[in-house]
C-alpha cells in the first residue's frame, strides 16, 4: 500500500499536547478512534493534525491503517510538513535577551521537534545551547544557555502566558544534542 496522495496522514503536522495524568478517563476511545500519539519529552507528546477549512483534525489510528502508514512515516511526514510550513511562515524576533518564533497561532510550540530550526536555521543564536519554554500552542521562546538574563525573561514568559488558551506545560526545556531535556522550573 502506498501513502493516499490527499488523504489525513500526506497532510499531517506535527502538533505538540502534554501528556495528561488523569485517572479517569473524560471519555473512552477505541483504538481505531484513538489520536495517534508519540512520545517527545518527559510531559510532551507529538500528535499529528491536518488544517482543515474550520478546524484541526486529529490524526487517528484508523487513517493508519486506511492509508497504509506505519507511525514512523506520519511522523517523517508531519515533521516535513512542519519544515515546510516554518520555511513559509516563520519569523523569529529579538526581545531583550531572547527570540521569539512567530508562525501564524497553532504551530509555534510544535517547533521543538523541527531539528533543522536548531541545528541549522538558527544555531548561530545560542552558540553554547538552546533554553527554550513553550507554555502554549502559539508560543515559543528561546535563548542561549549561557545567557542569565535570558533564562530570567523566559521565566516571565513562563508566567505572563498563565491564563492563556490551549496551553502546555510551564517549564524550560534545554536542548542536549537532538533531545530536547526538561529542566527545573524556579519562579
Amino acid at each position: 500500500m502506498t501513502v493516499t496522495e490527499g488523504g489525513i496522514c500526506a497532510r499531517a503536522i506535527a502538533y505538540l499536547k502534554p501528556v495528561v495524568q488523569e485517572s479517569t478517563p473524560a471519555i473512552s476511545l477505541s483504538r481505531e478512534d484513538s489520536p495517534v500519539l508519540r512520545p517527545f519529552i518527559d510531559d510532551l507528546m507529538v500528535s499529528y493534525v491536518a488544517d482543515t477549512a474550520d478546524h484541526l483534525a486529529f490524526v487517528q489510528h484508523r487513517h493508519l491503517e486506511q492509508e497504509g502508514v506505519s507511525v514512523d512515516q506520519l511522523h517523517s511526514m508531519a515533521v516535513s510538513n512542519l519544515q515546510a510550513l516554518a520555511e513559509e511562515k516563520l519569523a523569529v524576533r529579538e526581545y531583550g535577551s531572547i527570540y521569539v518564533a512567530l508562525m501564524g497561532g497553532n504551530f509555534e510550540a510544535s517547533l521543538l521537534t523541527l531539528d533543522a530550526m536548531w541545528n541549522d536555521w538558527y544555531a548561530h543564536l545560542a552558540p553554547q545551547g538552546f533554553v527554550a519554554v513553550a507554555p502554549a500552542r502559539d508560543l515559543l521562546a528561546f535563548c542561549d544557555s549561557s545567557s542569565a538574563q535570558g533564562l530570567v525573561e523566559l521565566r516571565h514568559v513562563v508566567e505572563r502566558s498563565g491564563d492563556c488558551d490551549h496551553r502546555l506545560l510551564p517549564h524550560l526545556y534545554r536542548r542536549t544534542g537532538a533531545e530536547w531535556k526538561q529542566l527545573p522550573f524556579t519562579p
